[in-house]
């Protein structure tokens, strides 16, 4: 008797908890800060994009930033996908970041920030980690290289004073 009681109680509660559950999206957002500082040429330029919204690109000089919104299912059950180009002097970066609803543990809260520095593209959060071997699992703060600058081709930099020559 006693153990049907509890039962009852912890199903009452389960069930509660599930009706409580807000339904809808998670807010979140991606801020790039250019940290090319004490750079000949710290200009880099960057276009993102996702399967719902092309942001263009944009003009990025020391210590700017652009932040932009959007919405991830929750619970884990979608994912957001931008892809995002960058060119500076030093080459090109390319990433790819994808966004869960439970992506707040690593960005803290939900802004996910990344930095443009000199060898490439940081990721700026938490990094999960075993500190006694899978048994509890914690979070430490990184900043984390996520992709290094590629040089610029032979190619592309022919092709990239072709179209100066032009507009000229």
């Amino acid at each position: 008797m006693k153990t049907l009681i509890i039962w009852c109680l912890v199903s009452q509660a389960i069930i509660l908890a599930g009706n409580s559950a807000e339904k809808g999206d998670v807010d979140f957002s991606i801020l790039i800060k250019n940290e090319m500082y004490n750079f000949k040429k710290p200009s880099v330029f960057y276009h993102c994009r996702s399967s719902k919204k092309d942001l263009g690109w944009h003009k990025s000089q020391p210590s700017s930033e652009f932040r932009w919104s959007f919405e991830v299912p929750q619970f884990g059950n979608g994912v957001m996908v931008h892809n995002c180009e960058f060119r500076s002097r030093l080459g090109t970066a390319n990433i790819e970041i994808e966004t869960l609803s439970t992506t707040a543990i690593l960005c803290d809260g939900q802004t996910c920030k990344y930095a443009i520095r000199r060898n490439g593209i940081y990721f700026i959060g938490y990094e999960l980690y075993y500190p006694f071997g899978g048994i509890v699992e914690l979070s430490r703060p990184v900043e984390k290289l996520i992709e290094p600058w590629t040089p610029w081709s032979p190619h592309q930099l022919r092709d990239l004073n072709r179209s100066k020559q032009n507009h000229s």
